[in-house]
C-alpha cells in the first residue's frame, strides 16, 4: 500500500482537492473520490496558464496549442494535508504539471521555481526563504462600488484609528486568530506569530525559514485559509496590495540566505562574522534585475498604488541594516542568522513566481559578481524613485532583460505579458469612482 493510499484511509478521507496554482496564485483543480487518487489519472487543460484575473483567455496559438490540450497532473505527497473548513472529510494536494510529452510543464509556477532552484543546485547552494503575509480583515462588502472597512472586531466596533502593534486590537480578532490557527494546524503550517500591523484591520503573519519551494506552498495554502477563517467569521480576508485608500498597503517581505549543501554553512557570512563576497554578489543582483522583475513582484494594476512614500514602503532598490526605508534591509542578527529581506514584493504576488524571480535575480548577481551599492544610513524615501510606477512600465522593463527572460523561459514571459496586459487594457476602459466624483460635473 502506497503511503498516499494508508494517510487517506487512516484520515478516513471522502474527497481530495488537487490544486495547481496559475499565473495569479489562484487554486485551480479538480475534487475527486479519494479511492480515484493514487495511481489514478488526473488532466486539465495548459489553458489555464492562459487565463486572466477576469476570466479572458489568451487567443494566440503560438504560446497556447489551438487544440486546448490537456496536461498531466501529478500529486506531490508531501503536500498532502487535510482541508478543515469543507463539511466532508477532505484533503488537499498540490500537483506539478507535466506536458503530455512527458517532462514539467516549462509555463507552470511550481515548476519555474523548481527550475530556478535547480540553478543553485548547480552551484552546491541551498536557498532559505522565509516570508512576512500582511493582509486586511474587512466587512463584507458584496457590492464593489463601494469603499472597503475595517472588519468589527470583538467589541462590535471598527478600527477608526490605527492601533499599530497593540495587543488589544489584535484581541479584537481573537475567534478569528483561533480558527486560522487550527486550520493552519490541520496544514502543517507553523506561523512565527500574528501581528496588529499599521492599516485599521491590517494583521501580518510571520512563518519560519525552510526550503524555497515548501515555502511557496505554505504562503499558497495560508492564503486560503485565512480567506476561509475570515467567512466562518462573517468578514473577508484580502491580501490585495492596497485594498483600502490612505491605508498602508500590503506586502509579503521575502527573507532569504544561501547556505552551502553539505556544511550547511551560512553562505552570506565570513567566520569572522563580516558579510561574505557571495552576500555582495547576491544583493548587488537584487538591485540590478529588481526594477526588470517588477511585474511579478507587484503584478496588478492595483499593486503600484502601494508604493507610497511614509507607509513603510519602498521606493526604490536602496539597501541597508536594520533600515526599513530600503527595498532590502539586512536585519540585525546572529551571524550565522545573516539574511536579505526583500520588502518590494506585494501580497498579492504568487508565492512560486516571486520566489523564483527574487532567486533569479540573486543568482545574476552571483553568476556576474555584481557589487552593490553602498548602504543608506539615513531614509532612502528621501532618494529617487527607481522602479516602474505602472503595471505596463513593469512589463516592458521584464520584456526588455534579456538574462531574466533566459531564465524564466521566453513562452512563460511572453504568456505572462499577454494575460497582464489584457488586464492593463480592461483596467483602463473602466471609470472609476473618483473620476465620477470630482470630474463629472466640475470640468
Amino acid at each position: 500500500m502506497s503511503e498516499m493510499k494508508h494517510w487517506l484511509e487512516v484520515n478516513k478521507i471522502e474527497f481530495v482537492e488537487c490544486l495547481v496554482p496559475d499565473f495569479n496564485g489562484i487554486g485551480k483543480g479538480k475534487i475527486i473520490p479519494a479511492n480515484d487518487l493514487p495511481g489514478g489519472t488526473i488532466r486539465l487543460p495548459e489553458a489555464i496558464f492562459g487565463q486572466d484575473i477576469i476570466g479572458q483567455w489568451c487567443e494566440d496559438h503560438d504560446l497556447l496549442d489551438i487544440a486546448d490540450i490537456d496536461m498531466n497532473l501529478l500529486p506531490d505527497e508531501s503536500t498532502l494535508v487535510n482541508q478543515p473548513w469543507s463539511k466532508a472529510k477532505t484533503a488537499q494536494c498540490i500537483c506539478d504539471c507535466h506536458s503530455r510529452v512527458g517532462g514539467e510543464l516549462d509555463i507552470a509556477p511550481r515548476s519555474l521555481l523548481r527550475k530556478v532552484i535547480g540553478l543553485f543546485d548547480e552551484l552546491n547552494m541551498r536557498p532559505v526563504i522565509a516570508q512576512e503575509a500582511e493582509f486586511y480583515l474587512v466587512a463584507k462588502n458584496p457590492d464593489p462600488m463601494l469603499p472597503l472597512a475595517a472588519a468589527p472586531g470583538v467589541s462590535g466596533r471598527q478600527q477608526k484609528t490605527p492601533r499599530s502593534f497593540q495587543m488589544e486590537a489584535l484581541s479584537e480578532y481573537s475567534p478569528f486568530l483561533e480558527t486560522l490557527y487550527g486550520f493552519a494546524k490541520e496544514q502543517n503550517i507553523e506561523t512565527a506569530g500574528v501581528i496588529q500591523e499599521m492599516g485599521r484591520g491590517q494583521l501580518e503573519a510571520n512563518f519560519n525559514h525552510g526550503d524555497a519551494l515548501a515555502r511557496a506552498d505554505e504562503m499558497f495554502n495560508f492564503k486560503r485559509i485565512a480567506r476561509q477563517a475570515a467567512l466562518a467569521h462573517g468578514y473577508y480576508a484580502t491580501f490585495l496590495a492596497k485594498p483600502i485608500s490612505r491605508e498602508p498597503g500590503s506586502a509579503m517581505h521575502l527573507h532569504q540566505s544561501l547556505v552551502d549543501q553539505e556544511s550547511g554553512k551560512n553562505l552570506f557570512v565570513n567566520d569572522d562574522g563580516s558579510h561574505s563576497e557571495k552576500f555582495r554578489s547576491y544583493l548587488g543582483g537584487l538591485q540590478k534585475y529588481t526594477e526588470s522583475g517588477m511585474a511579478i513582484f507587484a503584478p496588478h494594476v492595483n499593486s503600484y498604488r502601494r508604493f507610497e512614500v511614509a507607509e513603510s514602503c519602498p521606493t526604490n532598490v536602496e539597501w541597508g541594516l536594520d533600515n526599513r526605508t530600503t527595498g532590502f534591509r539586512v536585519p540585525m542578527s546572529q551571524p550565522n542568522a545573516t539574511r536579505i529581506e526583500n520588502r518590494i514584493p506585494g501580497s498579492d504576488t504568487n508565492p512560486y513566481l516571486a520566489i523564483a524571480m527574487n532567486l533569479a535575480c540573486g543568482y545574476l548577481g552571483l553568476k556576474e559578481g555584481l557589487t552593490p551599492n553602498d548602504p543608506v544610513e539615513e531614509s532612502a524615501w528621501d532618494l529617487p524613485y527607481t522602479i516602474p510606477r505602472t503595471l505596463v512600465e513593469a512589463l516592458v522593463c521584464l520584456n526588455e532583460c534579456e538574462p531574466l527572460v533566459d531564465i524564466l523561459g521566453e513562452r512563460f514571459v511572453s504568456l505572462f505579458t499577454d494575460i497582464k496586459m489584457r488586464e492593463a487594457k480592461a483596467f483602463s476602459e473602466e471609470v472609476t469612482t473618483w473620476e465620477r466624483e470630482h470630474l463629472l460635473l466640475t470640468v
